[in-house]
């Protein structure tokens, strides 16, 4: 141990009251004789420029840190002082208040001068209360001290400095002796130093010139970014300013700079160390989330970084706290601690996902981590020998760390800049294909809008059936070949109008159902008798599917006695569907580049949106490209649910949901009806390659619309196919839900 530490005070023993006055002018003489053995006073020439007194002042550790000046002064303390002190004056961490004793012996010339020296206790300052008391050759007090960080009252004799510790000044001609009381909570290192006051102004100049150029960086950083914020509009360069603004503020505080400002004693001088610290922390959580895009990747971590943000908050709260310090002190710690943890996952976790800004900030940390750990392990722990660099070392790695934040938000506005113009070509190709696809879409609905008229009033026999057979659309000859309007055909049976005694027609669409969906199919269809008014008419034709996605098939009728020579006359349906195709492929074409004009061009994503518009009048999605596996998988799940939630509640079978819905084909095989189509739809071995996907879909929502106010069936069932249909929607539509 350096220290000597305060001992009991000579008892004398009860049973003989008559050594009692011996014992008494014993201990006095032995005082006195102690007091001029350990009390070396300090020579003081007129050459002295800077002296540490490390090896000159001697030293009372207070254990209880209770003792007042009048105790310590007194003759029976004088003894207590030890000179066996630690070389550079470093104590370690202790939580004894100690005290200081210097004798000083001016020399003759210096007293006639009168010119003044400074006592600096520092740097680095201690950080709580510093009790300095100066007394003269008779040991009368003549002046006494109270200096802290954030003092508002100065005495004549202080010594504001900028870069040093705290300084005092001394007159040779009437000062002696010297107290200093000094407590701290970080690791003790108090260096002493005695100067002149010519030189301790040239040692000054060089710290006002580091301390200008820190000072001077930061407010350079926090200007330059205010104006970027105020042109770019980016909430990024507003987190910097505010964090690199708390980081200044800190520096104020812990090192007692903001009493140059002269603001009296107030509130805000009182609390602003521990509210810098906690300011700094909630900007740097905010610049952290913002920077990095947490929001954007990672759902969870975000959630966190606004419970940091929360109670980075409430820490702020309890700064400012009156009389509230320890509590402060301790959850400070505790939410460094979550904080710091928070951060380097969210680095570490960017890296990993190949985060290129994560990458930059990573750089940027280290630099002032490092600062932090070699400061936080000097001043606080005493793991490093203490020097102007080590002292300062956390400043450094902040001030460094700010500057390259500056250089990493300018880096980051160039990457966006980058993208921003690949995006513009992009768009500009974008906004070419849109063009070529409104050209496209024109000549289709142009060509449509035209067969479409054709059709109306051709005296050609057409009829146009869905899956399970019912007329969705009669041509004029139709019509007026068997005698009906359009009104009363529409929405029928086919095979209600079919003379079954000797038609096959029924037949016919059953074979074509049951065929593979990845090309075209037609039938020839003989001898069709069909039911007229009050009589039946034998006629031929030909029944083809035309198109796969959302599929029909077309039944166009001859005259017997037509030349089967003539030109097929499905071709120009099978021309419209394979049009029809190739502009569901454009349409999905289309959808792939919207999400590319979300940011890019809002113009063009109005343009593009009214063109696919306009296509989904004509067209469905495209039917030449094989499905995804994520669709097929959603396909047969809905399917199946729709099918269980069906017998579940209704007790029937699968027929009968294609009876009633009318969206399937019933085969006869063996005698019994079956839904060959259907069933493809149940499993991935029978999966067809070219799924309709519409169909699977409204046969769901029409199993939802029976099974929507009964009782019978599970809500889990019921939900399970809601989210099913959902997903398929959102797969079906480009988008990922």
């Amino acid at each position: 141990m350096y220290l000597i530490k305060k001992q009991d005070p000579l008892l004398t023993p009860p049973s003989s009251s008559c050594v009692r006055p011996i014992a008494w002018i014993a201990s006095l003489l032995l005082t006195i004789a102690f007091s001029n053995s350990w009390s070396e006073s300090i020579r003081i020439d007129a050459g002295v420029d800077s002296l540490s007194l490390a090896d000159h002042v001697q030293l009372l550790e207070d254990t209880s840190a209770m003792l007042t000046f009048e105790e310590v002064s007194g003759s029976l303390s004088i003894a207590d002082f030890g000179s066996n002190v630690p070389f550079d004056l470093d104590f370690g961490y202790t939580d004894s208040a100690l005290w200081f004793r210097l004798d000083l012996d001016w020399a003759p010339d210096l007293r006639d001068a009168g010119l003044p020296f400074l006592l600096e206790i520092g740097p680095p300052k201690p950080t709580n209360d510093v009790f300095v008391w100066v007394l003269d050759g008779d040991g009368d007090v003549l002046e006494s001290l109270h200096m802290h960080n954030n003092q508002t009252r100065f005495h004549a004799r202080e010594v504001r400095t900028l870069p040093g510790g705290f300084v005092v000044r001394l007159f040779p001609d009437t000062d002696s002796t010297v107290y200093v009381r000094a407590t701290s909570f970080r690791n003790f290192h108090v260096p002493l130093t005695l100067w002149s006051e010519s030189a301790f102004k040239r040692d000054e100049a060089w710290g006002i010139l580091i301390m200008g150029l820190f000072y001077g960086t930061i407010s350079i950083m926090i200007l330059y970014n205010l104006f970027l914020f105020l042109t770019v509009r980016d909430r990024n360069y507003l987190y910097y300013v505010a964090y690199a603004t708390a980081v200044l503020l800190v520096y104020l505080g812990v090192n007692g700079h903001m009493v140059f400002l002269d603001l009296n004693d107030n509130y805000f001088m009182r609390h602003l160390s521990g509210a810098s610290v906690a300011l700094m922390s909630l900007t740097r959580l905010l610049f952290t989330r913002s920077f990095l895009g947490i929001n954007t990747y990672h759902r969870v971590l975000a959630r966190v970084f606004d419970l940091l943000i929360a109670g980075a908050v409430i820490l702020l709260l309890l700064a400012i706290v009156p009389q509230d310090f320890g509590l402060f002190q301790v959850s400070s710690v505790i939410f460094s601690f979550f904080a710091f943890s928070a951060t380097i996952y969210a680095m570490v976790d960017g890296v990993a996902r190949g985060h290129a800004l994560a990458k930059l900030y990573l750089l940027v940390t280290l630099a002032g981590e490092i600062g932090l750990i070699i400061g936080f392990g000097t001043l606080v722990l005493g793991w490093f020998p203490h020097n102007w660099f080590n002292d300062n070392a956390t400043f450094i790695g902040l001030m460094a760390e700010t500057v390259l934040f500056s250089f990493a938000l300018a880096w980051r506005f160039k990457l966006l800049e980058g993208e921003k113009d690949k995006a513009l070509q992009e768009t500009a190709r974008l906004e070419s294909e849109i063009q070529q696809f409104q050209q496209a879409e024109q000549q289709l609905k142009l060509s449509q809008t035209r067969l479409q008229q054709i059709l109306e009033h051709s005296d050609l026999r057409l009829v146009a059936l869905n899956e399970a057979g019912y007329i969705t659309f009669a041509s004029e000859g139709f019509c007026n070949m068997l005698g009906f309007s359009k009104v009363e055909l529409q929405d029928i049976d086919f095979n209600k109008l079919v003379s079954h005694a000797r038609g096959e027609t029924p037949f016919a669409l059953n074979r074509l159902a049951s065929h593979e969906d990845d090309e075209d199919h037609a039938v020839s269809v003989e001898d069709l008798c069909l039911k007229a008014s009050g009589r039946e008419i034998l006629t031929r034709g030909r029944l083809a599917q035309i198109g796969v996605d959302d599929a029909f098939y077309l039944l166009v009728l001859n005259d017997p006695a037509t030349d089967d020579s003539l030109q097929d006359p499905l071709q120009a349906f099978r021309m419209m569907a394979k049009a029809r195709d190739r502009l569901g492929s454009m349409s999905k074409q289309l959808q792939s580049l919207e999400p590319l004009l979300i940011d890019a061009a809002p113009a063009a994503r109005q343009q593009l949106q009214d063109v696919y518009d306009k296509l989904s009048e004509l067209t469905g999605h495209p039917t030449d490209a094989q499905p995804s596996s994520s669709l097929k998988a959603r396909l047969i799940e809905t399917m199946c649910l729709a099918v269980e939630c069906w017998e579940m509640y209704t007790g029937n079978t699968k027929v009968e949901l294609a009876q009633q819905s009318k969206l399937w084909a019933i085969v006869i095989d063996n005698g019994r009806l079956r839904t060959r189509t259907l069933d493809r739809y149940l499993s991935e071995e029978s999966f067809p390659k070219r799924p309709r996907w519409r169909q699977v879909a409204r046969t769901g929502y029409f199993v939802l619309a029976a099974i929507k106010d009964k009782k019978n069936l599970p809500a889990e069932t019921r939900d399970a196919l809601k989210y099913s249909l959902l997903e398929l929607q959102a797969l079906t539509s480009g988008e990922r839900g």
